[in-house]
């Protein structure tokens, strides 16, 4: 009787790492590059910015500098500065100042708004009182009383004008009056308005009726053109 035939595989299965050790090997050693490459790129823009960085504490550490030079020069000035002396040119460019604040354009198109029909201006002057307000005199005529009285009631409703004080009165010889006014200026004007395009409509004179003909007078006949019936 002959022995039996025994099959047997002392070979191992194949694992995954057999069966794919190639993609496995290519594919780590790609992740391995890819891993230096963004470690690289990382410490280099770490770098950049370390040097800008660097590059503005130097600059801003330079401005702080000449700051300091700048703000030691300027207390040095100030120290040298006479103030007795220099007062009167300080309080000469504050008066100029404040009277540029209210400049001729802005007093002349409030007086053209204030204006009523027969009254004329005759000479403005712009001076500055003790209480550092500009202060406005104007001269003028009016032909009549009420005109006088129109062209004072729209000053003192004006806003651009703190205060409205007539000064002199006086009746002129052969009809009108002749004032002085000192209009003082607002610390807080308002906003400019333009102006009207037409100025205030003038007073309609009065049309007398025509009169009745006389008793036995024959009437006018009225004009006929030079064509017959």
């Amino acid at each position: 009787m002959g022995l039996p035939i025994l099959k047997l595989n002392l070979v191992p299965p194949p694992s995954p790492w057999r069966r794919h050790h190639m993609v496995l090997g290519r594919g780590a050693v790609v992740i391995g590059l890819l891993s230096v490459l963004a470690v690289g790129g990382l410490t280099w823009r770490a770098q950049h910015q370390a040097q800008q960085a660097g590059r503005q504490a130097v600059m801003l550490a330079g401005q702080a500098r000449d700051f300091a030079k700048q703000e030691t020069k300027l207390i040095s000035e100030l120290r040298e500065i006479d103030v007795e002396k220099e007062a009167p040119r300080w309080k000469l460019a504050e008066r100029i100042l404040t009277e540029r604040s209210v400049p001729w354009t802005r007093i002349t198109s409030e007086l053209e708004r204030c204006l009523s029909q027969d009254v004329r201006l005759k000479s403005i002057q712009r001076t500055r009182g003790n209480d550092r307000q500009v202060e406005i005199k104007i001269k003028g005529e009016a032909k009549a009383r009420e005109a006088e009285v129109a062209f004072m009631a729209a000053l003192q409703k004006n806003p651009f004008f703190a205060q409205v004080v007539l000064e002199r009165e006086a009746e002129r010889q052969g009809g009108g009056i002749d004032f002085d006014y000192t209009l003082i200026a607002s610390n807080t004007p308002p906003a400019y308005v333009p102006l009207p395009m037409y100025g205030p409509a003038k007073r309609e004179a009065h049309v007398k009726a025509p009169a009745p003909p006389a008793r036995g007078s024959v009437p006018p006949t009225p004009p006929t053109s030079g064509r017959r019936p």
